[in-house]
């Protein structure tokens, strides 16, 4: 039994998920390898080494069965541990 009553309106799985992380600075573009953890159908925590901060906006692609690009919102972060939300699919 948890101190605290949980907020999230979908239930997380636990999960460790190589992915890419792309940000957009402009004309540069940048990709990095990240983990996704913690998946639900709205959203994931993302460890990745990226400077980041709440509100920016970022693209994960997940890299099994096939490729697959999410655009998502930086709704936290604490470190390198970020929480997002996912806002639509994109085309590969």
């Amino acid at each position: 039994m948890t101190p605290f009553p949980t907020t999230r309106l979908l239930p997380r799985y636990p999960v460790d998920l190589p992915v890419q992380v792309v940000f957009h600075h402009g004309a540069e573009k940048l990709v990095v390898p990240g983990r996704g953890t913690d998946l639900s159908r709205n959203g994931m925590a993302l460890y990745a080494g990226l400077i980041l901060k709440a509100g920016d906006s970022i693209e994960v692609e997940f890299q099994v069965p096939s490729r697959l690009r999410v655009a998502c919102i930086i709704r936290n972060r604490a470190g390198y541990c970020f929480g997002l939300e996912f806002l639509a699919v994109l085309p590969s």
